[in-house]
């Protein structure tokens, strides 16, 4: 019985050990977590970019035909811009939207994403009538980008620091702010994090639809594509809602990309299988029913099932086929950096005067 015992504590401590070896010793998914940054900044800012016009219906001060579904919720965010003028919203609006180009970017990263969270709740908690799941999910994704270390690769951050470990130069204060195994562990628990947010939320939908009636009769889709806000492209809601076979399909692929979604990640070759599938059904679900942004949100947590290695490999096949290209910049004297200063001074900086004078009045 002591030695049972004995190999059972050490069997317990060697598997402690590992968890920690993996949670605070490296990076993980570093990749994967810079693909999900870009897909859901350009998913925030193509949201507002393509709602701009109409901004004061949504969330201004033409949206009091909101006020009832307000009234009724308790979500303090509701109240983030009550009242407030349309030059302030206009301010606020504009700042969201370049504070998500710049997280696309990875550009100052960490600030972007707290601006773009905060800016991205303020906006869209004002109207609780047009919400979708998309956008609870972009809002949890934010979140937890917040621990993540989202710009090591493919940012301008990543290119920046490369520039000064060549030159000798020290990390930058940035960098230094937290001990590199603090910041393994934050980036680790939030990878965690959002992944297991991501199966529940597939998982979620997919049970909530096979309790519809609409679903469990095949109708769902159908009906949909019968409204007039979800047919972009009329001839191709029509092709669809008239081919029982390829509506039956559709219809299978959305319920067997959520609701198994979870479980088919543990196999390796499964895991391919749902991850195509899910890319596949939001690609369709963004051209067929006009939902681009909720289905690249989606898309963007989705590739964090995807391993860094298929990543690099990627990145591989990127580089060498726009090597030239990039032969032709570098020798003409262009820098990343320079040009991203130069759009700083010259674009951001005059906009952020003209908003301030013209739009604010100050």
């Amino acid at each position: 019985m002591t030695t049972t015992w004995r190999n059972l504590v050490q069997s317990v401590a060697e598997a402690r050990g590992r968890v920690d070896d993996w949670l605070v010793g490296s990076r993980h998914a570093t990749y994967a977590a810079a693909v999900c940054r870009i897909g859901t900044a350009l998913a925030v800012l193509g949201l507002l970019v393509s709602n701009f016009s109409t901004r004061d219906l949504w969330v201004g001060q033409a949206s009091v035909w909101a006020e009832p579904a307000r009234a009724i919720s308790r979500f303090p965010e509701l109240r983030l811009l009550d009242g407030v003028s349309s030059d302030v919203l206009a301010f606020i609006y504009v700042l969201t939207m370049a504070a998500s180009l710049a997280l696309a970017l990875g550009w100052h990263a960490k600030a972007a994403t707290v601006v773009t969270f905060v800016g991205f709740i303020a906006i869209v908690g004002q109207n609780p009538v047009v919400g979708s799941p998309g956008d609870n999910l972009v809002r949890l994704t934010l979140l937890w980008l917040l621990l993540m270390r989202s710009a090591d690769h493919w940012s301008l951050d990543a290119l920046r620091r490369s520039r000064r470990l060549a030159a000798g130069k020290e990390a930058s204060r940035e960098e230094d702010a937290l001990p590199p195994w603090l910041s393994s562990g934050l980036h680790n628990v939030g990878l965690v994090a959002l992944c297991a947010q991501t199966v529940l939320a597939a998982m979620a939908a997919g049970l909530d639809k096979v309790a519809d009636r609409g679903w469990q009769h095949g109708t769902a889709l159908y009906s949909t594509m019968q409204l007039p806000e979800s047919r972009p492209f009329p001839a191709l809601s029509d092709l669809l809602s008239r081919n029982e076979v390829l509506l039956a399909v559709l219809t299978y692929g959305v319920l067997l990309s959520q609701l198994f979604f979870g479980p088919l990640l543990l196999n390796r070759f499964t895991r391919r299988f749902v991850i195509v599938l899910a890319v596949l059904v939001n690609v369709v679900l963004a051209v067929v029913f006009a939902q681009p942004w909720s289905a690249l949100s989606t898309i963007a947590v989705t590739a964090l099932f995807v391993s860094d290695e298929t990543w690099q490999r990627v990145e591989d096949v990127v580089l060498t086929t726009t090597q030239p290209a990039a032969d032709w910049v570098l020798d003409r004297g262009y820098d990343l950096l320079d040009v991203a200063d130069a759009a700083r001074y010259r674009v951001l900086l005059p906009v952020v005067d003209w908003v301030r004078f013209t739009v604010l009045r100050r």
